[in-house]
């Protein structure tokens, strides 16, 4: 009697396993999800965060840029914007509030808000990083967190938002703004799969802190084509997680692996993103995509340092103090401020003395020693078969390293970060106006070589207030949906 009552619990447990599990939803790699595409498509919803973020000096009022994209993007675009739990929600309402009117196609209102469980302060402003947007031929909305191990993320209320809303945590590294896809393919850039942490997963004396990059300091000439295959491993994982059904490309591959090989690459930080390779490896700083031309090739859009260096250089002492003397001026339209407070054009050149440093002199020798670094990822994207158009990018030459300029950042001028919208007969670029007239002017005339409508967007330039070679841009602070969502009543 005793062995059959064990019987039966063991039965009924396993019955009640069974059916739990079989309940439970199942992910597999021919379920026909992919990565959403960042290029073809009408723009469905803009979803923007309203953070500062406590890094960066991501300093200035957001509802600029949310004003210039409300008024230029077709009336029909949903907006979904983020907020902190704080009183920078209700600011955001307040200027916001002549937008409540407006509705969409399907009767909901157009602005939609999201609180989440983070103050603004804490709260990661760039919206395109913390997760990556998949779908289904049926048009299943899923967020995948891209391991952003602060709060709020991983955001698991979007289905407060939308009908047909899921949240997949994760551990992607990195991606967001480093990885692109369009209907066919999946551009992954390197610093995203160089920066996979190891976890004791290769070799016995790594710390958790190891990346495969750092791994590959220490690798020989002989190993390269071991190592090179380990690291293929872990971009085919990514490739299988993100996008089963389209073609990856890895801008920067063979570069970099061609250098390992000579000993050329200069291994001299852990992580890649802050070596003077990051331009050449994250993909966001340096690669837009734009459509199919009328020849099957994929338009593809790449900064070209050398051709801003030829700009500036062709500009008189007087004419580069000239633009960094409005600089300040142009920012506080912007509503630059230093710890919530707005600041004068006055106050700012006093901070940060850009003509006192002559910064456009140090963004010229900066962007002269990048330029063959562009050039060789424009020319390896050439040869794997795209059509590349070299749009200008003026890095940022102002570094505090030494501490001698007391903490003074500098200005990129970047205008591959743009948001591109292309569907039917229709091709527009929604993209930063800097202020920097023969900038501005030029890189119109790249997008418009093929075809597309330029649309400025201001409230950019405080994006590229930046330490690094690199600031953020529009494509950073947007995440896009370009396929029908259920909203909720």
């Amino acid at each position: 009697m005793k062995k059959l009552f064990k019987t039966r619990n063991v039965f009924l447990i396993m019955t009640f396993l069974l059916f739990t599990f079989a309940a439970l939803p199942v992910y597999t790699l021919d379920s026909g999800e992919n990565l959403a595409s960042n290029v073809d498509g009408k723009i469905q919803v803009i979803i923007l965060h309203n953070g500062n973020g406590s890094s960066e000096g991501f300093w200035f009022d957001q509802t600029v840029v949310f004003r210039e994209l409300l008024e230029k993007m077709d009336k029909d675009v949903g907006f979904v914007i983020l907020l902190g739990d704080d009183s920078s929600g209700d600011y955001v309402k307040e200027i916001l509030k002549s937008y409540d009117t407006q509705k969409l196609p399907d009767g909901t209102a157009r602005v939609k808000y999201l609180t989440v469980e983070a103050k603004t302060g804490e709260f990661y402003p760039w919206a395109r990083d913390p997760y990556v947007i998949l779908t289904n031929k049926d048009n299943r909305l899923i967020f995948l967190d891209n391991g952003y191990s602060t709060p709020p993320f991983p955001i698991v209320t979007f289905n407060e938002i939308f009908e047909n809303a899921e949240t997949r945590a994760s551990t992607l590294h990195r991606g967001g703004g480093n990885i692109r896809s369009t209907n066919e393919e999946i551009f992954i850039g390197m610093d995203t799969l160089l920066g996979i942490r190891l976890f004791q997963r290769y070799g016995v004396h790594n710390t958790s802190g190891e990346t495969i990059y750092s791994l590959a300091r220490d690798i020989k000439k002989e190993g390269v084509p071991l190592f090179k295959q380990k690291f293929r491993a872990y971009a085919d994982f990514i490739h299988n997680v993100l996008a089963p059904g389209k073609k990856m490309v890895i801008p920067g591959l063979e570069t970099f692996f061609a250098k390992m090989e000579k000993g050329e690459f200069n291994f001299d930080k852990k992580v890649v993103r802050h070596t003077g390779a990051q331009a050449a490896y994250h993909t966001d700083v340096y690669l837009g995509m734009g459509p199919v031309d009328e020849n099957g090739k994929r338009i593809l859009f790449a900064a070209d340092t050398r051709s801003a260096a030829e700009i500036v250089s062709k500009m008189s002492p007087e004419e580069r103090r000239k633009i960094e003397r409005n600089i300040p001026v142009l920012l506080a339209g912007e509503r630059f401020s230093a710890a919530g407070v707005p600041i004068t054009a006055q106050q700012i050149s006093q901070r940060f003395q850009w003509e006192k440093f002559k910064l456009l002199d140090l963004c010229l020798d900066k962007a002269n020693k990048m330029a063959d670094a562009m050039d060789d990822a424009a020319r390896e994207l050439e040869q794997a078969g795209y059509r590349v158009i070299r749009v200008p990018y003026l890095p940022n030459g102002l570094f505090d390293g030494d501490n001698r300029t007391d903490g003074v950042q500098g200005i990129s001028y970047n205008y591959s970060n743009v948001l591109v919208e292309v569907y039917g007969d229709v091709k527009k670029v929604y993209c930063p106006e800097f202020g920097f007239k023969q900038l501005d002017e030029a890189a119109a005339a790249a997008y418009g070589s093929v075809g597309f409508k330029v649309i400025f967007i201001k409230g950019l330039l405080t994006n590229a207030v930046t330490p690094e070679e690199a600031g953020a841009g529009l494509d950073c602070l947007t995440s896009e949906i370009r396929f029908p969502v259920r909203w909720k009543k």
